[in-house]
């Protein structure tokens, strides 16, 4: 996983494509809903001699007790949303995995969750900018700046000097 750095924005995550790690003796695949191809090709590819288990749509009790029993030669790798990535990623690094042990697929979707910088309300599922705030009802200009703490990109008011001059609505990417 690295990340971007495109007009100055160094935070944007960029996702490379995912292989099995071969040396672990342990995957885990989570999907957050329907397994995409890519996930399931990783894990038919597995060797007889690993082991292997999967989850579609668990819960996020049922991912933290299987993390807290992760083995160190094991590897992770996540299917779904971005905000579901960062989120069972934050989780993995809570229960002891170093980042080489979390593969993350590209995101499913182009939604992003949006950390409003004036009230610090997480808006979910966005697709365009600006976006009104939930929190502040702001109309806010999505960055690419990410913050993997909250899994969210940064958003600020737009246009500060006159509101009533916003920029056009745009699908953000």
């Amino acid at each position: 996983m690295q990340t971007e750095q495109l007009n100055g924005v160094a935070s944007k995550p960029v996702y490379a494509p995912v292989e099995l790690n071969p040396k672990s003796n342990f995957h885990l695949f989570v999907a957050e809903q329907d397994v995409p191809v890519d996930l399931q090709s990783l894990y038919d590819s597995c060797s007889a001699d690993k082991a292997v288990a999967a989850y579609a749509s668990a819960s996020d009790s049922q991912l933290l007790e299987s993390l807290q029993r992760f083995p160190l030669t094991g590897t992770l790798y996540l299917a779904g949303t971005e905000s579901f990535l960062w989120r069972v990623k934050s989780h993995a690094r809570e229960a002891g995995l170093c980042s080489d042990q979390v593969r993350l697929l590209a995101p499913m979707s182009r939604e992003r969750h949006l950390f409003c910088c004036h009230c610090h309300t997480i808006t979910k599922e966005v697709t365009y900018s600006p976006y009104s705030c939930n929190g502040c009802g702001a109309m806010l200009e999505v960055t690419d700046h990410f913050s993997r703490l909250h899994g969210a990109y940064f958003a600020f008011q737009a246009n500060a000097e006159d509101r009533a001059d916003m920029p056009e609505k745009r699908e953000v990417n």
